[in-house]
């Protein structure tokens, strides 16, 4: 690492003396770099600093200089084609000596492995004006005696430049009885990858014989309480040149299965982040979170995990070369943090256990309190949530690019929500600012300004800020955002703000706005037409009512939505219609008890009575309407 380190620093010296072969003799040292990383990357500066000299090299010393470059560059790419941004600055290189066709091959060579390299396409573009320019072949008497070797030499590099084929991936996961949510996993995946490694921490179910069906090579290891140490047995078995890890709740989109298999063949890069959606709440509520999961890198011994629980492998990745780390478009989706999975497995009570115990085993580090305060949370103990968040935001102080690590959004997203839970809205809502100033275009924040206002009394600067999330939309991935932060959540919220003002036709207005399987869409149409009706507002109220048949919800349930609002605003007899109807296709004991609380509230018990007896008959059990008959016999 040190003589990486040198080189750079040297090169400096020796370009700002004037010292071009001095400057030749550092790529030579190259080789005696062994980490292949601190080599590329020690190879990258040097042709960088060689570059930026470039710029003040006077016209008689710049064909030297850049001939001395070009060869740094060739050499770099003839042990390793596979390197983007070399090829990059291999063309740039060229194109200046006005080896355009040399040049054209390093870029396309460059596109070819990653179309989004920056600059790639301007490149191309500058090196065919030029071509047109000079008409002909393209070609000019070289700049330097010896570029004509250096341009077959750069075009054999460039064509040997592509994506590696037929390397493997093993998928790598630890398990336990996880039969009800296995089988979904495996199936989505198991075509996409080459081997499976699944290692079974004491299931008692199928898990098994299910991983086995799918062609699983199954590995028994006791349950030490680490997370960490399972997932590295699974690595250890795998034989992949990739490894891809899974836990059992969470499924590939099967759409993506090509793309993944493409990601094989990405040498220059060491590892890949997924597209993943967390789905939170309960099953149909359409709430979750977005966030780029890194779930596949290569199979190197030094790439394996730490912690027990939330564990990580991201600080052992080559982290100082972004280049080196891809986002995908690769999605999958994870169900693992719905409310009813959730509290099956006491997931939260089990996590805080184990950071317990990993706290008392060695040193305080914000990533294990920021997961503490995540766990806490997740069962609703927003104090203790808020005391973890301060902690970890106050380790964070002490990293010199605390804004650069990977959970410093969700912390700050989370630390705003749980002083606004915490009776502490203003002190959220300056949090918040701090948080928009440091990632900008985070809509979560705005949206829990706004939700803190409300907690403030001050509904008009609520809905400015409503209004200013659906202006800014969903905020970006790399943030860990609220799917819906930016457009249906702050319609409901607005939405709400605005009925609570009296203002109902604005409501209304907001409502169809919502896309109609929206979950959120029925609850608020329910809330904003009770309001109308509440108000007599009748004809807003018949263009809104239309809008709960384009929902998800089934005519019967639609029918008793509408009965019971009708109901409850003092329509009986529009209630009693949509009970009716019910009754006329499939009469069932919950519109007969409506039919019932009809009668009563007009005065009529014995047929209240009636009603609810024939509600009895189809369900012996139903308490309203045994009180309803008990009520009417008393009346009669």
């Amino acid at each position: 690492m040190a003589l990486a380190t040198d080189l750079p620093l040297r090169a400096q010296r020796l370009l700002a003396a004037g010292d071009s072969d001095g400057y030749r003799e550092l790529f030579g040292l190259l080789e005696a770099v062994e980490d292949p990383h601190r080599r590329y990357w020690a190879s990258a500066s040097l042709i960088e600093w060689g570059l930026a000299a470039g710029a003040s090299t006077s016209p008689t010393r710049l064909p030297q200089l850049l001939a001395v470059l070009a060869e740094g560059a060739v050499e770099s790419l003839e042990r390793e084609p596979c390197e983007p941004r070399l090829l990059n600055y291999g063309g740039v290189i060229l194109y200046e000596l006005w080896s355009l066709e040399a040049a054209q091959a390093m870029f396309e060579a460059a596109r070819r492995l990653d179309p989004q390299l920056e600059e790639i396409e301007r490149n191309l573009t500058a090196v065919a004006m030029r071509r047109r320019a000079i008409g002909g072949s393209g070609r000019r008497p070289p700049l330097h005696r010896a570029l004509p070797d250096l341009e077959r030499r750069a075009s054999e590099a460039a064509a040997r430049a592509q994506p590696a084929e037929g390397l493997k991936l093993s998928l790598c996961m630890i398990v336990r009885d996880e039969e009800e949510m296995l089988p979904r996993c495996l199936e989505a995946v198991s075509d996409a990858v080459d081997e499976v490694v699944i290692v079974d921490t004491g299931s008692t179910d199928a898990t098994v014989e299910i991983a086995r069906s799918f062609g699983a090579r199954v590995i028994s290891h006791p349950w030490t309480g680490s997370f960490a140490e399972a997932r590295n047995v699974s690595f250890d078995a795998a034989g992949g040149d990739w490894l891809m890890y899974l836990d059992a709740d969470e499924v590939l989109v099967r759409e993506d299965a090509a793309l993944l298999r493409s990601l094989t063949g990405r040498t220059w890069r060491e590892a890949f982040y997924l597209a993943e959606t967390n789905y939170t709440g309960e099953r149909d509520d359409g709430t979750a979170v977005t966030h780029n999961a890194m779930r596949i890198f290569r199979n190197r011994p030094e790439y394996r995990f730490e912690g027990r629980v939330h564990e990580q492998i991201a600080d052992r990745l080559p982290a100082f070369l972004p280049e080196r780390l891809e986002t995908t478009g690769v999605r999958i989706e994870h169900y693992g943090y719905l409310g009813a999975v959730r509290d099956r497995r006491e997931k939260s009570r089990r996590n805080i256990e184990l950071l317990r115990l990993q706290q008392a085993e060695g040193p305080a580090t914000a990533f294990l309190h920021y997961n503490l305060g995540s766990e806490y949370a997740a069962v609703e103990d927003a104090p203790a949530a808020l005391a973890e968040f301060e902690r970890s935001w106050a380790l964070l102080d002490t990293l010199p690019d605390r804004d650069g690590v990977e959970f410093v959004p969700a912390l700050i997203r989370r630390l705003v929500k749980a002083l606004r839970v915490c009776g502490r809205p203003a002190e959220a809502i300056a949090r918040a600012e701090e948080g928009l100033e440091r990632f900008p275009g985070f809509t979560d924040l705005v949206l829990e300004q706004a939700l803190a206002n409300i907690a403030l009394s001050e509904g008009d600067r609520a809905i400015e800020l409503f209004e200013r999330c659906i202006e800014m939309g969903d905020a970006p991935r790399r943030y860990s955002a609220t799917v819906g932060s930016g457009t249906r959540l702050p319609r409901v919220f607005l939405a709400e703000t605005l009925l609570a003002q009296g203002r109902h036709t604005e409501a209304a207005a907001v409502a169809a706005e919502l896309s109609s399987d929206d979950p959120l869409a029925v609850g608020l149409l329910a809330g904003v037409l009770e309001a109308l009706l509440r108000v007599q507002s009748f004809a807003v109220f018949e263009g809104l009512v239309g809008l709960l048949e384009r929902t998800p919800l089934p005519t019967r349930e639609r029918r008793e939505l509408l009965a019971g609002m009708y109901l409850r605003c003092g329509y009986a007899a529009s209630a009693a219609e949509e009970w009716m109807a019910v009754c006329r296709e499939e009469p069932d004991a919950r519109a007969l008890v409506g039919l019932a609380r009809v009668a009563a509230s007009r005065g009529m018990p014995g047929e209240a009575g009636e009603f609810a007896a024939a509600a009895l008959s189809h369900d012996p059990d139903n308490g309203a309407a045994a009180s309803l008959l008990s009520e009417a016999q008393a009346a009669a």
